[in-house]
C-alpha cells in the first residue's frame, strides 16, 4: 500500500480510503468487521464515515457505521493512532 501526506497535518494516509456507508445497512456488524479486517490487513489506514450513513434504513437512528468502527477497533485492541477516521456531520434540514 502506498501512503500520502494528508495536507500539512503530518498524518500519512493510505491512497485508498475505505468508505463505510454500507456498515449497519446492507452489511451487518459481522460482515463489516470482516471488511474492516481485510482492509486493515491490506494496509488501509484511512476510513470515511458519517453520522447520517444508513439513517434512511427503517429503525436506524444514524451513527451506526461510526459505532461499528469503534466496536471493531475495541475488539481488535487497535489504538486510535493506527487509523485516520474522516467523519462528517449533517444536521436537520429546514
Amino acid at each position: 500500500m502506498d501512503y500520502r501526506n494528508l495536507g500539512r497535518t503530518g498524518l500519512k494516509v493510505s491512497e485508498l480510503c475505505l468508505g463505510s456507508m454500507q456498515f449497519g445497512w446492507t452489511a451487518d456488524e459481522g460482515t463489516s468487521f470482516i471488511v474492516l479486517d481485510r482492509a486493515f490487513e491490506a494496509g488501509i489506514n484511512f476510513i470515511d464515515t458519517a453520522n447520517v450513513y444508513s439513517r434512511w434504513a427503517e429503525g436506524n437512528p444514524g451513527g451506526v457505521s461510526e459505532s461499528i468502527i469503534g466496536k471493531w477497533m475495541k475488539s481488535r485492541a487497535l489504538s486510535r493512532d493506527k487509523l485516520v477516521i474522516a467523519t462528517k456531520v449533517r444536521g436537520k434540514m429546514g
